[in-house]
């Protein structure tokens, strides 16, 4: 009778024990997003891993990644419009929302695919959208449904004041801008940010930024807070503090260390690294780390050509071994650093090698919240990835998808879509062939990160299969996919 009674006990004690810890994994946290605008995956020092880089200098991005986990198979779009867009609702957005290039005036309201082109063309390409729809529920939306107060600070490039975040679910916006920070660059007198409040001559926006989001913290640090830090750093103009960047010159006259060659971003990508250990420090100063999820992720690949009219001669930066960048879907400009500072949890693993994506974040920040995703949203294409933070679970293998129907792409001949499963990776490259036919590309991206050996040809029933699961895909999404020009006359 004694066992049986001690026993019962001790499982009264054990379930008493699982519901504890079970309902304190489920406690909402603070979550900072931080999105840097055009910082590759070898855009810092990457804890002295080979691929990272010997010439920037990034400190308080290393210890992040040291004290949480770094995805060395993070994704996102080839462009920021889209990639902002995938973040906030957590959509494939060249698919399903029509939006596959970055916001410009070429961009349309309500995009459509021409049904033909003049004669010397052939392949008719869709419009891309110029705004985040109203009628889209976000990220922000869900959360300050769950009773968080929610901030946006930086670039928003997702359309004009009509779109703007505090009409998106953020109760407050700080210095939005469009593409980069706007007409007067980085520094004070800023022309192009809109309501911002000027700061003194000479003042870095990267600086005045991080110094409300710190203020902010600080003035919510006893409310839960959702916070959306979306930088400028390191998009173009590509200017940054005389004398960080008369450091980095100096290192070069030293010597070459690397692939990497730019004196002007380094500096850009050390006035980040400092941004980010400032937000960090608050937290700490606050005691509030240990309540705070923080994430730290690039928006699309790096800049790989010669962008900057200072250094005409230099690439603005390398993202080797990746092939290509910024404006291409290949791995070197849809791969990109993410670093994510989960608190009080035994982390699975200093680096996880899972593919994610930046769709991930709407189901996973609702399940840090402690919420179900809305009943009205009409679809989620992310999935939650807290087994890869919380215990050294596993998740589920799914495909992974991009729709980058453009003209023309910097690193590929013309735009496309691909299909990411397990390591293979297979590219449709539309109106490519000579007779406006598509052509198909396939890389094992595991074995072959700079995807150099195409598999096409050696591999067909891994590329019937991944070619068949691609075109149902883009049927189910209702993307817009480009069609061979009925007008076209191929040259003699």
């Amino acid at each position: 009778m004694r066992t049986i009674v001690l026993s019962c006990l001790l499982q009264i004690v054990f379930l008493y024990t699982s519901f504890a810890q079970n309902t304190k994994a489920h406690e909402p946290l603070n979550i900072i997003f931080i999105l840097a605008d055009d910082w590759g995956w070898t855009d810092w020092q990457m804890n002295g891993r080979n691929e990272g880089s010997a010439f920037y200098e990034t400190p308080n991005l290393d210890k992040l990644a040291s004290q949480g986990t770094f995805f060395s198979q993070a994704y996102a779009h080839p462009l920021c419009s889209p990639s902002r867009a995938a973040f906030l609702t957590g959509k494939y957005p060249g698919a399903r929302l029509h939006m596959h290039a970055a916001i410009t005036g070429a961009s349309t309201s309500n995009p459509v695919l021409p049904g033909s082109a003049g004669a010397d063309i052939k392949t008719c390409f869709p419009e891309s959208k110029n705004h985040l729809p109203l009628e889209e529920i976000t990220i922000a939306e869900e959360l300050r449904s769950a009773g968080y107060k929610t901030f946006q600070f930086g670039k928003w490039h997702l359309g004009t004041p009509d779109f703007y975040p505090t009409k998106q679910g953020f109760d407050h916006e700080f210095a939005v801008g469009g593409a980069g920070p706007g007409r007067g660059g980085y520094f004070a007198p800023y022309n192009g940010l809109g309501s911002l409040p000027q700061g003194p001559e000479g003042e870095y926006i990267t600086e005045r930024i991080t110094d409300e989001v710190c203020k902010t913290i600080e003035n919510v640090k006893d409310e839960k807070f959702f916070i959306y830090f979306a930088h400028f750093n390191v998009h173009s103009p590509y200017e940054a503090k005389a004398d960080v960047v008369e450091k980095y010159r100096q290192k070069l006259v030293k010597g070459s260390l690397g692939k990497h060659k730019n004196p002007v971003m380094a500096a850009m990508i050390e006035a980040l690294d400092e941004s980010v250990g400032k937000v960090m420090n608050k937290l700490e100063e606050l005691g509030i780390e240990e309540n705070t999820m923080v994430v730290v992720m690039g928006d699309n690949g790096g800049v790989h050509w010669t962008n900057d009219k200072n250094n005409p001669d230099i690439p603005v930066t390398s993202n080797e071994p990746l092939r290509a960048g910024k404006c291409c879907f290949y791995e070197g400009g849809v791969r990109v650093p993410l670093l994510i500072k989960f608190p009080g949890k035994e982390k699975a693993r200093a680096t996880e090698n899972t593919p994610v994506h930046i769709i991930d974040f709407y189901p996973t920040f609702c399940n840090i919240a402690g919420i179900e995703i809305s009943k009205e949203k009409d679809v989620c294409d992310g999935k939650n990835i807290m087994p890869l933070l919380t215990t050294s679970g596993v998740l589920e293998q799914r495909p992974l998808f991009c729709h980058f129907p453009r003209k023309k792409q910097i690193g590929a001949d013309v735009g496309g879509s691909y299909i990411r499963e397990g390591d293979y990776k297979l590219y449709r490259l539309y109106g490519l062939n000579d007779d406006a036919t598509d052509a198909y590309e396939l890389y094992n991206v595991c074995s072959d990160l700079s995807e150099t050996r195409d598999s096409i040809g050696y591999l067909p029933e891994i590329a019937t299969n991944l070619k068949s699961k691609l075109a149902n895909w883009l049927n189910e999404t209702g993307a817009l996919i480009p069609v061979p020009n009925p007008h076209y006359i191929r040259p003699e």
